[in-house]
């Protein structure tokens, strides 16, 4: 190497930022295509996924998790249909893909070891919401309509309590 030559650090095995691009599309077509209803609603649902990958900073991943998540309303849920537990997981996916989209330049290379916490965060999760999920499914198909929304509003208190104890420390004014 001569004086002129700028010094290159060996920085191991990278893979390219359009990869991370690559993967959030695969993931969000095959998910549309198993979730979205035919016709309109899977076009809205590919036209997200396109415009999620050309611009990242418009977060229209997310619009695309939650327009996925209502086209599972057109389907009925049991403990036995695949639908929930593949959106769960791929909900999931799309929106760390997304977070990974919007700080990793398109050009740039990125070690796959800098991605691994929110890789095994994902896996760590997705174990007990997949058990909690089926639980819930077999929970109400077992029950009548009317320990449903009797549950329904029992959970639905239990999150907005959680909320307030989790905010209060947000919204108390700080100590002068």
């Amino acid at each position: 190497m001569s004086a002129l030559e700028p010094a290159v650090p060996d920085l191991g095995f990278q893979v390219p930022g359009w990869a991370v691009r690559a993967l959030f599309a695969i993931v969000a077509v095959a998910l549309s295509v198993a979730l979205a209803a035919p016709g309109f609603w899977l076009s809205v649902a590919l036209l997200l996924a396109a415009t999620a990958v050309a611009v990242p900073r418009w977060l229209t991943a997310w619009f695309l998790i939650g327009g996925l998540a209502l086209s599972l309303l057109t389907h009925g849920q049991s403990a036995n249909d695949w639908r929930p537990y593949v959106l769960i997981a791929g909900a999931h996916a799309l929106h760390i893909l997304g977070s990974w989209m919007l700080v990793i330049p398109l050009r740039a290379r990125t070690q796959p070891a800098a991605l691994w916490p929110s890789a095994r965060r994902f896996i760590l999760i997705q174990v007990p919401v997949q058990v909690v999920a089926a639980a819930a499914l077999v929970l109400t198909s077992a029950t009548s309509g009317g320990s449903i929304l009797a549950l329904a509003v029992v959970g639905g208190v239990a999150v907005v309590a959680i909320i307030v104890v989790l905010s209060a420390p947000l919204v108390r004014r700080p100590r002068d």
